[in-house]
């Protein structure tokens, strides 16, 4: 049932004014007959026709493939890098002949737009013939996710990278991603539609469109479950809508071993076929990675990467395996140690058929047929739900915008079967992050009880944001000063600098906390207090989180909690040092 609360919030979701995502879609098809999708120097030098006929030759040769996640700080660098990976493919024997490019987020916008963004800690190209430039390096499979498909720069991205030859592109969850400085969601989206009309035209010719739920609205949820049912949505959109042809890949939230694959089987038993299997790759977790004695990290990669070969071989899937260096939650990881965990996985490969015989395979099938039960209830309630709100599901367009739309937190509690019978919400198969940030809350609070900080920010209104896409560090910072008597004010995920102060100045609120993930600290700091400065204002500014960022004179990301302190700024990961920031007199 649903409640006309919800009926109503759905309903003032409907884009206005928007155009027919269907004829955008067919503008697309039209675009594409004027884009050359070209063989890469991969393709040509290996003699296989795409790259999953290069995944599966590995497959039925017992070999499983890797693929390694690369961003460094200039384009120089990363095509140096991507050389080396084709020599070190040649020279050990490994099959590690891909890599996924994470250029800096300026990428997915127009060069005006650049000089205001924060810089992030990876590396910029522009012109098509950077985009060249990185097939052309090495033998080795380039592809692009980040900044590209869902960005205000998509079709000029789509566009070559298809020339460049690229196997997958991506990524379709990161619609809800924001860019700093650009606001015009009608472009963006509109432009988004005819890419994927442009990747339409190219299904047949073997083209993926690459999602991955953890950078989109799943990041935020708590139970898998939830998960299985949003894919089934943009499966519904991808494929049905569009004409694309979808793939998955995932795991970088997912780390505990049984969720984590019977995910993985229920998208392949729901959506896979004998000729084009639907999980692209496993993407290593980092949740769990300890960030002291870390050489102990290889022994939780080498445990993933085992059990993702025995599942390949089991059921004769060509996953790639994309393992993360033991570094990969403290910093970007330099390229030894990226060639280093797949020596790791390597190691755990060469047992994994030992394994085969000792593993009940009935516990992976049981919870896969849970999450594919479950999900299609979770799938169903969004699309009645929709339809009673009066929203056209059958328009690419405007199902894109509802699902950028919803506060994910709310979708996930709004149509999860447990609180569609009208019962209290209550994760069916509870995701890590969602228990683990539970967990981290509880421990905070309880150090900063028994260190007389129970009631400390009593009666004071803290302004609380993400400086990018992350929503744990988010949740455990609202909920742990909610927890110290605050009036907590999330202003959500991915906002800018002069947005949370915009917040804070309605609210009537000085004191601001941010979280910060992916290396733009520095930037963001200072943006913040350029900010603070124009208006006048004097804020109480606290940034946790990951505070590195790229700097002068270094080509790897370094802490800067320093340099973000000179600007008046707390930049620390001690609560009780940032409480003692924020009642300074």
């Amino acid at each position: 049932m649903v409640s006309q609360e919800l009926r109503e919030y759905i309903a003032s979701l409907i884009p206005v004014g928007y155009p027919d995502g269907r004829a955008l879609v067919a503008e697309g098809r039209e675009l594409a007959k004027e884009i050359p999708w070209n063989r890469s120097r991969f393709l040509q030098e290996t003699g296989h026709e795409s790259h999953l006929a290069y995944r599966q030759a590995n497959l039925a040769n017992g070999k499983q493939t890797y693929q390694l996640l690369i961003g460094l700080s200039t384009l120089e660098e990363m095509l140096d890098a991507i050389r080396q990976v084709g020599e070190f493919a040649d020279r050990t024997g490994f099959e590690v002949r891909s890599v996924q490019s994470i250029p800096s987020q300026l990428v997915g916008l127009e060069r005006e737009y650049w000089e205001e963004a924060p810089k992030g800690t990876s590396y910029l190209f522009a012109d098509e013939a950077d985009w060249l430039a990185h097939t052309e390096a090495g033998p080795v499979d380039v592809c692009w996710q980040d900044w590209h498909l869902a960005s205000p720069n998509n079709l000029t991205t789509t566009a070559y990278a298809l020339k460049a030859g690229t196997s997958r592109l991506g990524c379709f969850s990161t619609f809800i991603w924001e860019y700093p400085g650009f606001h015009d969601d009608r472009q963006r989206f509109s432009d988004m539609c005819r890419s994927m009309g442009i990747l339409a035209a190219k299904r047949d010719e073997g083209m993926d469109c690459i999602t991955y739920p953890e950078d989109g609205l799943p990041g935020f949820f708590l139970d898998v479950v939830s998960y299985v049912g949003y894919e089934m949505i943009e499966h519904y959109i991808i494929e049905d809508l569009c004409g694309a042809r979808m793939a998955l890949s995932y795991g970088g939230l997912l780390s505990e071993i049984l969720p984590r694959m019977s995910f993985a089987l229920a998208m392949e038993k729901l959506f896979g076929t004998e000729d084009h299997p639907f999980t692209t790759y496993y993407n290593g977790s980092t949740n769990e990675q300890w960030d002291h004695d870390i050489e102990a990290n290889y022994g939780l990669a080498a445990s993933e990467m085992l059990i993702q070969s025995v599942i390949n071989l089991k059921y004769q899937l060509p996953t790639i395996i994309n393992p993360v260096s033991i570094t990969e939650a403290q910093r970007v990881p330099t390229l030894d140690e990226l060639f280093n965990i797949v020596k790791c996985g390597v190691g755990a490969e060469r047992k994994a058929k030992e394994w085969l015989e000792f593993i009940d395979f009935s516990k992976f099938e049981q919870m896969r047929d849970l999450l594919i039960a479950e999900g299609t209830k979770f799938h169903e309630n969004v699309m009645a739900a929709f339809t009673e709100a009066g929203v056209d599901t059958c328009d690419p367009l405007q199902m894109i915008m509802l699902l950028r739309r919803f506060d994910p937190v709310r979708f996930e509690h709004a149509f999860h079967p447990t609180t569609w019978a009208g019962e209290q919400f209550e994760p069916i198969v509870p995701t890590v992050m969602g228990r683990e940030t539970m967990q981290a809350r509880q421990r905070v609070i309880d150090g900063l009880t028994e260190q007389g900080y129970g009631s400390a920010l009593k009666g004071k209104r803290v302004v609380c944001a993400s400086a990018d896409v992350h929503s744990y560090g988010l949740l455990l910072i609202d909920q742990v000063w909610s927890a110290l008597d605050a009036e907590v004010v999330n202003c959500g995920t991915n906002m800018e600098p002069a947005f949370v102060l915009d917040v804070a100045d309605e609210e009537g609120a000085d004191i601001v906390c941010v979280s910060v993930h992916n290396g733009q600290s520095l930037g963001y700091a200072r943006q913040l207090a350029a900010s603070a400065e124009q208006r006048g204002k004097t804020y109480r500014i606290c940034m946790g989180g990951m505070l590195n960022s790229l700097v002068p004179g270094h080509t790897e990301p370094v802490e800067v909690d320093d340099l973000i302190k000179e600007l008046g700024i707390c930049a620390s990961n001690d609560f009780a040092e940032q409480i003692t920031f924020m009642c300074a007199v």
